[in-house]
């Protein structure tokens, strides 16, 4: 559960890259000791915490809105912790929110929620183990607010498999200094390797992900939003997998989510990011029934096709882990009933601007959506760090770029000043060097 905060809004509207932040930090350190003093690396292997600072990896900061962000630590058993954090890299006060204790049941993690923050406004923040020395400093942008014009460029990919170690791909995404990153799935293999059948085991997965150095620089440095897939649990896992509960636990346990108080399972949630764009993130897990033809349920399916039609973004980015057209049963081809509806609703309604991205296929592809709008796309990215799909073929009409020869991401760029209206999306390899570049536009 999210922890309380006593909070204040404001400070410089500030973008800083990677080496301006670093040296930022400091130059900093000497005139704030109390601000920037300590820190141990807190990135040990296995997740036992520092010494120095009581911790365990690096934080991680997520599901940031315009006034609010998750921040997720794990610390020594049976500590308090606490989260100071700032507007701007030379702060003249900080914040810091009150004590809390780490939860046993919860591995020894805690997350804690930073209100009352300003829109579009890049925050400074390190946790607190009670009695220790403050940890190393992370950092992570709001969202602009509703209408501000704000231009916005985030990263996504998924499919990271813990024997692929370093992530190097993580330092190429990190260099790239997106607003946020957007994690598309299968960020374990719990069914892989050493197969986890216990909470215990699951934990441990994550943990051995989470040690991994690119992946803790970029996790300092970026607000990411996480979904997660099947090999969280369990190869093309549905809602009758007997470890679903264990791995859900284990999941919603280890990443920057907030609760929500009326269904604490819940993993599908909404973010707007200016009048550039909204990004809607669908759980295609947990409700899939189907004898019933549905891979969203009933709830989260009224939920999609409101929020689409309400939404007053440029353009309506629609995550999915597994791809909306495309790759058999197991994606929305084995739901064809249901991914018609949503295309009839959009159709019907006229709603521009709606793109769908998904990873877990191992391969980069830019498609149209046969039965879709002309407008509408599919964008996939990814593997992080896992088997690529070397038997995949773009040959179909519907692709307009396809590549399964490397470790991918792939970057979205919205800038509202632009007209007409348009996104550009870029594919990266692990060297950041480009793949392939197109333009969406709103019909």
């Amino acid at each position: 559960m999210a922890g309380d905060a006593r909070t204040t809004g404001g400070g410089p509207r500030a973008v800083l890259g990677r080496r301006e932040f670093l040296a930022a930090a400091a130059k900093t350190a000497a005139a704030l000791p109390f601000w920037f003093s300590g820190g141990g690396c807190a990135s040990l292997k296995g997740g036992e915490p520092d010494p120095d600072t009581g911790l365990c990896f690096r934080c991680l900061a997520g599901d940031v809105t315009s006034n609010s962000a998750i921040v997720w630590l794990r610390a020594e058993p049976g500590s308090r912790v606490s989260v100071r954090y700032a507007p701007g890299p030379a702060p003249e006060r900080f914040e810091e929110t009150a004590p809390r204790a780490v939860a046993r049941d919860c591995d020894d993690t805690a997350k804690i929620k930073l209100e009352g923050l300003a829109p579009g406004t890049t925050y400074y923040y390190r946790a607190r183990v009670a009695g220790k020395r403050p940890g190393p400093v992370g950092r992570f942008r709001t969202a602009p607010a509703p209408d501000d014009l704000a231009p916005v460029r985030f990263c996504f990919s998924g499919d990271s498999r813990e024997s692929y170690q370093p992530f190097a791909i993580m330092d190429a995404i990190r260099e790239t200094s997106p607003d946020f990153f957007l994690y598309l799935g299968d960020t374990i293999y719990a069914d892989i390797g050493a197969v986890a059948s216990t909470l215990q085991e699951f934990w441990a997965k994550y943990r051995n992900n989470r040690q991994d150095a690119p992946s803790q620089r970029l996790f300092r440095e970026v607000a990411t939003y996480v979904i997660w897939d099947d090999h969280e649990v369990a190869n093309d896992c549905d809602p009758s997998h007997p470890l679903m509960p264990v791995g859900r636990k284990a999941f919603i346990d280890y990443w920057p989510i907030e609760p929500d108080p009326l269904d604490p399972h819940r993993l599908y949630r909404s973010f707007r990011w200016g009048k550039a764009l909204e990004l809607f993130i669908l759980d295609v897990r947990q409700y899939r029934d189907r004898s019933r033809r549905t891979i969203l349920g009933e709830a989260q399916k009224r939920w999609l096709l409101k929020g689409l039609e309400a939404s007053t973004a440029l353009f309506k980015f629609v995550a999915t882990s597994v791809p909306f057209y495309g790759g058999g049963r197991d994606r929305w081809d084995g739901f064809p009933e249901e991914r018609n509806e949503l295309l009839r609703w959009i159709a019907g309604r006229k709603i521009q601007g709606v793109f769908f991205l998904a990873a877990d296929l191992h391969y980069a592809a830019v498609s149209r959506i046969p039965g879709a709008p002309r407008a509408v796309k599919q964008i996939i990215a990814g593997p992080i760090a896992s088997p690529i799909n070397v038997l995949a073929t773009g040959l179909g009409r519907r692709f307009e770029f396809f590549s399964n020869a490397t470790f991918n991401y792939a970057t979205v760029t919205v800038d509202p000043k632009i007209r007409p209206p348009q996104a550009t999306v870029e594919f990266f390899d692990e060297e950041r060097r480009s793949l392939y570049r197109t333009a969406l536009t709103i019909a």
